[in-house]
């Protein structure tokens, strides 16, 4: 079995590292993209909530197979994408504050494009 890979940085620090994409300033009076059941990403593409929250199993499979991941600061204030290269170490900080218990940090859900793409976007939430 392949040993699990562990992280030396804090998840901050990894999203921290990331650069926030365009239109990513505060949108202050607005709902979250989870809210408000649509984000239009840095390329100006229109996505659409599928479905979500999303339980961690499906989550698992989408940081693999999702076309763009996006992770959502403070309740969507500050829209990170995350490369491919760096969902995994994503996924590794996140996966144990998903909010399955009600008491978690984060929640995931499943956007689509009209041309059938899958963006996996995670909000942080307080």
């Amino acid at each position: 079995m392949p040993k699990k890979r562990t992280s030396d940085k804090s998840f901050a620090e990894v999203m921290a590292s990331l650069e926030p994409g365009e239109g990513s300033e505060p949108a202050t009076g607005q709902f979250s993209p989870a809210s408000a059941g649509e984000l239009v990403d840095q390329q100006g593409c229109l996505w659409r909530k599928s479905r979500g929250p999303l339980d961690a199993r499906l989550i698992r499979r989408l940081v693999s197979s999702a076309d763009e991941m996006i992770v959502g600061e403070g309740a969507g204030e500050v829209l990170r994408p995350v490369p491919a290269d760096g969902r995994e170490e994503a996924w590794t900080l996140i996966k144990d504050e998903l909010n399955a218990s009600g008491s978690g940090r984060y929640q995931a859900f499943d956007f689509r494009s009209e041309d059938g793409r899958v963006l996996l976007y995670v909000e942080e939430f307080c």
